[in-house]
């Protein structure tokens, strides 16, 4: 029997605050709203009053943001 070292564990995302995710693309509060609304944002998870975000969709969002600018760059 295969012992716990062997599975295969999921990684591990974490939520991050709303600040720390507007600090991370440097935009304001009512931009990442917007983009929020209009579906060009990840949606935020609500705790309570408190607004988070995935830390792994926010970083995929910034690398498909970053990979189409290449790509764009590369059409010119």
């Amino acid at each position: 029997m295969p012992g716990l070292q062997d599975t295969p564990r999921p990684e591990i995302d974490r939520l991050i605050s709303f600040s720390e995710a507007l600090s991370r693309i440097g935009v304001s509060r009512s931009t990442a709203y917007r983009h929020i609304a209009d579906g060009q944002m990840p949606q935020p998870v609500k705790i309570g009053a408190l607004t988070f975000f995935s830390e792994r969709e926010l970083q995929t969002w910034i690398a498909e943001k970053l990979a189409a600018r290449v790509m764009r760059g590369a059409n010119v």
